[in-house]
């Protein structure tokens, strides 16, 4: 009887480890289809967004805007990707990173671009050498202006700094630094002074000019208005209106360049 008994027993616990695991996979399945049709959209809401960065051209708000458009969904879900890729399509955002902070908030960290260089009257370059184009751009910078062929930006760029390395000794600065579309230079330096570089030799007439200027008896820089470098031997240049009357400032003979009238 015992025995009948154990067996019966055993049977019982056969059938139910026979049914157990296929009962619990569609209770689970069940559970699921009845639970998704009544989750609150929000999961995880996100409670406050962080935004670090140092902003001098780029506006705080402009940024809480970009995101608040991009950030639609809840802490877990938010896509942090396209979240970065629409603060970049903002004209000062030079780099973001984005992590999410347990147990709600969302930080953005920005880097804004560091202009260094107006790029015609439509744009700005990056100190990456990327043109960028504010809405709105401030012509108060106190920075050069170049202008080239497009294309041809970090050509100027480059150009421009080996520019004023060498001009740096007569305390002189690059203001503007045009290339045409002959490819032929030209500049107005810091002093007023237009400067007409020509296509071919260039660095060679820049040191030129930079010898002839630092010797003692030099013509004074603040006199000039116009130098053409383009002679093979030398330059021509002209007075400011202001000091055209001054003959010895115009016809000193200086044996290292040739003067033109």
């Amino acid at each position: 009887m015992g025995a009948r008994r154990k067996q019966s027993k055993q049977t019982r616990r056969e059938r139910f480890r026979r049914w157990y695991r296929p009962l619990l996979l569609v209770m689970i399945v069940v559970a699921g289809w009845q639970l998704s049709g009544h989750l609150p959209e929000v999961v995880m809401p996100i409670d406050n967004v962080q935004i670090e960065g140092e902003f001098v051209h780029l506006s705080r708000l402009d940024v809480q805007k970009q995101l608040d458009q991009a950030l639609t969904a809840d802490y877990f879900t938010a896509d942090l990707a396209a979240l970065r890729a629409a603060l970049l399509k903002l004209p000062w955002v030079q780099d973001v990173t984005i992590r999410r902070r347990w147990p709600s908030t969302i930080e953005v960290g920005v880097i804004e671009r560091q202009a260094v260089a107006y790029w015609s009257d439509d744009a700005l370059l990056s100190d990456r050498g990327e043109l960028f184009r504010p809405a709105a751009i401030d012509g108060n910078l106190s920075m050069p202006v170049i202008v080239g062929p497009d294309g041809l930006h970090q050509k100027v760029w480059q150009f421009l700094l080996t520019l004023q390395a060498k001009l740096a000794v007569l305390g002189l600065d690059v203001k503007k630094l045009v290339l045409d579309e002959r490819r032929s230079w030209s500049m107005l330096l810091s002093k007023g002074v237009q400067i007409q570089l020509g296509r071919n030799e260039t660095e060679k007439r820049i040191r030129r000019f930079v010898e002839v200027f630092s010797m003692r008896n030099a013509p004074n820089i603040d006199d000039i208005e116009y130098i053409d470098l383009r002679y093979p031997n030398g330059f021509a240049l002209r007075n400011k209106p202001e000091h055209e009357s001054d003959s010895s400032a115009g016809r000193r003979n200086i044996p290292e360049w040739n003067q033109h009238a």
